[in-house]
């Protein structure tokens, strides 16, 4: 079942360790849903528990119980290859460090994720190039990251994030490493990608302006996930 309007689906998710002397509930009970072009902002203090759950979203790590669906798949129950590829296939991710490769330049390393899909070079810098011209970025295509600012780094990693078509966008603290200017800028961009491209983004961040902009504000507190 792919044919859904949620293009993310969390039921019931917890998430608990166990120290040695007591166990530790870092999710209790996370319920969400979130639409296909949608943009959602998740705040909270440090400690929350909202990497946490990105984390889970992003399938990099498996809750205790409940249910992650994305594009109408439950992924609980997938092997380790398979949400991997489902990972490379449904998600996109923007981090508050762009984690370019140094060596490539930007269309390089927006194409990789079609490269590791397995899609034809020409092809995936054809696409790479397509992205990068709608993110602002059509003389800095053939730039190293050495030659680019934070910012233009920043749309870079946005759009790595969004060259394969992804379902979902999980952002952390993606204007965290910007000047003002520059992170406002980005936060104009942000919005106009999520209707362009019709993608959900779900956005973990302490910028309050950055947060103004979802659809939707949500507050993560001790595990706990509510609307503001």
């Amino acid at each position: 079942m792919t044919n859904t309007a949620n293009a993310l689906h969390i039921e019931n998710v917890t998430k608990s360790y166990f120290d040695g002397t007591e166990t530790l509930d870092i999710l209790r009970g996370v319920h969400l849903e979130v639409k296909r072009g949608e943009m959602l902002a998740i705040i909270g203090a440090s400690g929350s528990g909202k990497s946490t759950l990105l984390h889970i979203m992003g399938l990099l790590d498996q809750p205790t119980q409940g249910q992650v669906i994305i594009d109408g798949i439950d992924t609980v129950s997938l092997t380790e290859s398979e949400r991997s590829r489902l990972r490379n296939q449904k998600l996109g991710f923007v981090y508050q460090f762009h984690h370019l490769l140094p060596e490539f330049t930007a269309l390089d390393n927006v194409a990789m994720p079609l490269i590791m899909r397995r899609e034809s070079y020409q092809k995936a810098r054809e696409l790479a190039k397509e992205v990068l011209e709608k993110v602002g970025l059509k003389d800095r295509v053939l730039h190293r990251p050495g030659e680019l600012s934070g910012g233009e780094r920043q749309r870079v990693a946005l759009a790595r994030a969004l060259v394969a078509n992804p379902v979902v966008v999980l952002a952390d603290e993606p204007t965290g490493n910007l000047d003002t200017e520059t992170a406002e800028s980005m936060f104009a961009l942000l919005k106009e990608v999520n209707k362009t491209f019709n993608t959900a983004f779900v956005i973990v961040t302490h910028d309050p302006k950055l947060a103004a902009l979802a659809d939707r504000q949500l507050v993560m507190d001790k595990g706990v996930l509510r609307e503001v």
